[in-house]
């Protein structure tokens, strides 16, 4: 098995190509203008991968600073940079314990990285650094995958993707006693020669209840000023897949 997206990393921009990064940071910044955040913003982007929101968000005249601990990901996100002819500081940093360079206006966590740290200890480390690099009044905003999608969604299931050079499966397997989701990640590569090549990686995510993720903000420091469902700042219900939190450091 392969470090976590060492070999997710090349095929990842593929699998995510239904997302809607453009209307992600619409949301983002209609945080900013509901909350009093001055824009253009000094963002920090926890765990950027290959970068897809923090060059939407760098094309929209925002300072933005991505963080990640995968050398390939980040290696990705410089060329898409470069690519776009946008600025980015790209840090080789964990989230757990970062440190931007200065203070910014906003920190975020985008597509369930939360849920990637492995216990409650480093959740509130998380939230500790977070709240050091943001200035005061400064935005945290996350999103986690829900105990619904834990148990209804992901449960003990394979998915499986399938492209003309391109043939993924993504097993995953949750412990509801632990909250312990483990995946397994098989990718088969079709070469220019007509070759397959395979590469497996391992992940594990964690489900962290709504009521740890808000005792730990409120331990960390944050106010917490709003939770929603989606990018549309729609309700939370028993059915939602994921749970965003907009959370501010007090002046």
């Amino acid at each position: 098995m392969s470090e976590i997206y060492s070999a997710l990393a090349p095929h990842y921009d593929r699998l995510m190509q239904d997302t809607d990064y453009s209307a992600w940071c619409d949301f983002y910044e209609a945080c900013f203008e509901k909350y009093g955040v001055d824009t253009p913003a000094a963002i920090v982007d926890l765990g950027c991968g290959t970068g897809s929101i923090s060059i939407e968000l760098a094309k929209r005249g925002h300072s933005v600073t991505g963080l990640d601990t995968s050398e390939e990901m980040l290696a990705l996100a410089y060329k898409k940079a470069e690519e776009a002819k946008v600025k980015l500081l790209l840090l080789s940093q964990n989230m757990t314990c970062f440190n931007s360079g200065t203070h910014t206006d906003a920190a975020l966590c985008c597509f369930d990285g939360i849920n990637y740290l492995a216990d409650t200890g480093e959740v509130y480390s998380c939230f500790c650094s977070a709240y050091e690099n943001l200035r005061g009044g400064g935005l945290f905003i996350f999103d986690i995958s829900t105990s619904y999608k834990y148990e209804n969604i992901l449960a003990d299931n394979s998915f499986v993707y399938e492209y003309e050079d391109l043939f993924t499966v993504w097993e995953s397997f949750y412990n509801k006693k632990s909250g312990v989701c483990d995946f397994d990640l098989t990718f088969f590569t079709r070469h220019k020669n007509g070759l397959w090549e395979r590469t497996d990686e391992y992940q594990c995510q964690r489900k962290y209840s709504e009521k740890t993720i808000i005792s730990l903000l409120k331990k960390s420091g944050f106010e917490l000023l709003e939770k929603a469902s989606d990018i549309y700042f729609s309700p939370v219900t028993a059915t939602s897949e994921r749970e965003f939190f907009i959370c501010k450091k007090k002046v």
